[in-house]
């Protein structure tokens, strides 16, 4: 009894203690159900992006680098590289002061010494010569060893500041397509889960008019081939229904595991809000070409090419045709980059007239369908047309409905690309 206890008190402490990011737990405390918003889908994707982090390392890397070569650099620019001669000493007196008792010796003796010093003094002088000649040496080849450092630290430099932008715009380019690409997703599942809801209702209008033609059959008012096709029509509509339920449940599984949402047994979605799909040739945003983040990133290699071509000496004329010659190539890639995307620009004016063509078109059907289903109610209420009549013609405009909202979630991801172009990415 105290172990039956015992156990239940643990099983308590688990259900208790389950995640709080779960909607509702079965009995067993194991499938988990989740539901989640497109902000929260949005922040989950930026986190699991294991590319984005590598970018952000990557770009601490390159700042930790930076300011590792600009704090060598200045020391090396505060660093006196001047190297002080020690000459040797040319002074008679000193000379004098160093004999004992110079005093005391006899003029000859003086005569001898001061003929040794003077002789000392001119090997000395010879020698200083080339000390200082030594010396001038040296500090020209210090400073030309300092001047030819700090030229290649502020290389190293230039290259790492492009590095520094490149990363940084990589990284914004990362973040607004990881963006797009969730929501494009999660819109992609929403609007698959409400094909799915359509097809239901289709199979509960086929399923009755198998009924009644099962009635029908039984009452030798309807062949059996009709029979057989009514119900024929049933299963296939049943069967498109269980694949595109595997199909979204697969969607579902691959986008949980981007998310780090394994945990949950199944998520839910809060569908989007439909837009009303403009008129053809209404629709206009402003998208500025030099926003581009591309554009941008080709900016920063032109800049670099640019300073490497500036850095180098006139005399050094080869090496100066050189980073000539790349210079003129990135301000080339430049403006093909350029055209390409301003062609591109102009592809998305010609997607948003199609989609609000179609739509029109639909719109169309959708009034077509619904005046036929008026005329065919007032032609049941007089015994003019079956029920059957009736039931496909508002099947009918339920797929007409289906495919004006499915046109709609169609709008909704060509709006979110246009606003991913106005945040600077163009795809």
């Amino acid at each position: 009894m105290i172990k039956k206890t015992l156990l239940f008190v643990f099983v308590c402490l688990i259900v208790i203690t389950s995640d709080p990011r779960a909607v509702f737990a079965d009995s067993a405390g194991a499938a988990t159900v989740k539901t989640l918003s497109l902000d929260e889908a949005i922040r989950l994707a930026l986190d699991h992006y294991s590319d984005l982090k590598l970018s952000n390392w990557k770009v601490a890397e390159n700042d930790a680098h930076l300011s590792y070569i600009t704090s060598v650099k200045k020391k090396l620019e505060d660093k006196n590289v001047t190297a002080a001669s020690s000459l040797l000493s040319v002074s008679f007196n000193d000379f004098l002061k160093s004999i004992p008792n110079y005093d005391q010796l006899s003029d000859e003796d003086k005569a001898g010494v001061q003929q040794s010093i003077t002789l000392q003094i001119m090997i000395n002088t010879s020698i200083n010569q080339w000390i200082q000649a030594q010396t001038v040496s040296q500090n020209s080849y210090n400073q030309e060893l300092k001047n030819s450092q700090l030229l290649e630290y502020s290389d190293q430099l230039r290259s790492l500041e492009s590095n520094q932008t490149l990363s940084r715009l990589e990284i914004q380019k990362s973040e607004a397509l990881v963006r797009y690409d969730t929501i494009q997703k999660y819109y992609q599942l929403c609007s698959s889960q409400m094909n799915i809801e359509y097809q239901q209702k289709d199979k509960q209008y086929l399923d009755t008019q198998a009924d009644d033609a099962l009635v029908l059959y039984n009452a030798g008012l309807l062949p059996k081939k009709d029979l057989e096709a009514a119900q024929v029509k049933a299963q296939q509509q049943e069967t498109a229904i269980e694949r595109n339920l595997g199909s979204l449940k697969a969607q579902k599984e691959l986008f949980k595991q981007e998310l780090g949402l394994s945990a949950f047994s199944e998520i839910i979605f809060s569908p989007p809000a439909l837009p009303a799909i403009p008129k053809p040739g209404s629709f206009s945003t402003v998208i500025k070409i030099e926003d581009s983040l591309e554009l941008k990133e080709q900016d920063a290699k032109v800049k670099l090419a640019q300073d490497n071509y500036d850095a180098v000496l006139p005399s050094e004329i080869e090496l100066k045709n050189y980073y000539h010659v790349l210079w003129s190539s990135q301000l080339e890639q430049r403006t093909i980059l350029q055209q390409q995307l301003e062609l591109k620009l102009t592809g998305y004016k010609s997607e948003a007239n199609d989609l609000c063509q179609r739509n029109v078109q639909l719109l169309e059907d959708y009034s077509r369908i619904e005046q036929a289903l008026k005329d065919i109610r007032t032609l049941n209420s007089m015994g003019l047309a079956s029920l059957a009549e009736v039931d496909k013609t508002v099947q009918q405009l339920n797929q007409s409905n289906q495919q004006m909202d499915s046109l709609k979630y169609e709008y909704l991801i060509f709006l979110e690309k246009v606003n991913l172009a106005v945040k600077g990415v163009v795809i």
